[in-house]
């Protein structure tokens, strides 16, 4: 009885860890998806310091992808320089606290990014 037991609760482990592995799961605690409530922006970093800025604040939603950077909570983001036309600049610098990501002059104004999922279900 102790075997099918143990037997049982290893597969259940095996699962659980191919399934994060399928989903692009890693370690990396900055990489998922951000929302902004005040502006519908959406900030998604992925664990290769790609990301991706969705903007569906009027009628047509477009998105700008870039490169991320963070070292010592203070994050660094870079647009690709043909998609920034909507954006003055090319990057921002922010600070990352806790699940949230505070941006100062990000398109004039103060604004906080949320973590609203932590698995990006793209690698």
């Amino acid at each position: 009885m102790k075997k099918i037991f143990v037997i049982i609760l290893f597969m259940v482990f095996i699962g659980y860890i191919l399934f994060f592995l399928e989903r692009g799961y890693s370690e990396d605690p900055y990489t998922g998806k951000y929302e902004c409530p005040q502006n519908n922006l959406i900030l998604v970093l992925s664990k290769n310091n790609d990301c991706t800025v969705i903007n569906n604040l009027y009628r047509d939603t477009f998105c700008i992808k870039g490169r991320y950077s963070i070292r010592n909570n203070n994050i660094t983001i870079v647009l690709n320089e043909g998609k920034s036309a909507s954006y003055r600049k090319l990057y921002f610098k922010g600070e990352v606290e806790g699940h949230r990501i505070e941006f100062n002059n990000f398109c004039k104004n103060n604004i906080v990014f949320y973590l609203k999922n932590k698995y990006v279900l793209f690698k």
